[in-house]
């Protein structure tokens, strides 16, 4: 499997009223939650998590707020080899997916009529490029919402829903909990024949997307030198701009940080801060 320093971004930067890897009508946004109370959680397992930084969570949230004040943060962070949630924040809060659902789009593609390896390059594509064009074909061919609820069944997401509109894929609704499931189910339960291109594709995300977007920040800048293989979300809706960071560092910790920064905020601004939320844990992890 191909691991490689570098980072794959997930929506598109575009103008308008909504702004998703392309340009969309937005349909009704849920109203914006009220953001939960940051919290600590840690699961007791067999294994004694090697993350001990009580007040990481409020870093991470201190860290990108000091940048864009008003910003509203979602965190999770989950070591694979402890099975413990050492970190959470609003863990549990809906949010929009921007092109992160594009790891749903994928897998279902490659579950239909059982696992199987990609018949060729465009998922790769659609992950390591964030590539709209691939992911409006697959969408359309395979049932659109559809996708969404047979993954989220498959998984056993509990938070997660397709878009109102049904051409909006960007427009899905997830948790950093769901999400956090998606990459456990990845890596632990899709078989190798599949779940390797997968992976080895959101290792190797390219620098910018497809659409010329910027892609190295959150998870890739703000983790110099580790290992990742990622997937981004970016989008700016009536209400807010959305920026997603998502991935698995060093093939043990799936890290989740999602983010809806004021309305009017620059793609240029509201990058270094999802860089310094994600900064904000580099101490925290062992090597």
């Amino acid at each position: 499997m191909l691991w490689r320093i570098g980072l794959s971004l997930c929506a598109t930067a575009l103008t308008g009223v909504l702004l998703a890897c392309s340009v969309r009508v937005p349909d009704q946004p849920p109203a914006a939650a009220t953001p939960a109370a940051i919290t600590a959680t840690t699961t007791t397992t067999t294994k004694t998590s090697t993350i001990e930084h009580p007040n990481l969570a409020k870093e991470v949230t201190d860290a990108v707020t000091s940048v864009v004040p008003g910003t509203s943060v979602s965190f999770v962070l989950y070591d694979k080899e402890t099975g413990q949630t050492p970190v959470s924040v609003n863990a549990g809060t809906q949010r929009y997916t921007a092109s992160v659902v594009k790891l749903l789009i994928a897998m279902d593609a490659l579950h239909t009529g059982g696992w199987h390896a990609p018949s060729n390059g465009r998922i790769a594509e659609m992950l390591s490029l964030s590539d709209d064009g691939v992911a409006d074909s697959l969408w359309a061919a395979d049932g659109q919402g559809t996708i969404v609820t047979r993954m989220a069944r498959l998984i056993g997401l509990k938070h997660t829903t397709g878009p109102r509109i049904a051409d909006q894929w960007e427009m899905t609704s997830t948790t950093a909990d769901d999400l956090a499931a998606i990459y456990r189910y990845l890596t632990d339960e899709v078989p190798a024949v599949a779940a390797d291109p997968l992976l080895d594709a959101l290792a190797a995300a390219k620098n910018p997307a497809a659409d010329g977007f910027q892609q190295y920040f959150g998870i890739p800048d703000g983790l110099p030198g580790r290992q990742w293989a990622v997937k981004q979300g970016w989008m700016e809706i009536q209400r807010s701009v959305v920026l997603n960071t998502t991935g698995i560092v060093d093939d043990r910790y799936i890290v989740v940080l999602l983010a809806e920064l004021p309305a009017g905020t620059s793609f240029a601004r509201g990058r270094p801060a999802l860089t310094a939320g994600i900064s904000a844990i580099a101490p925290a992890l062992p090597g």
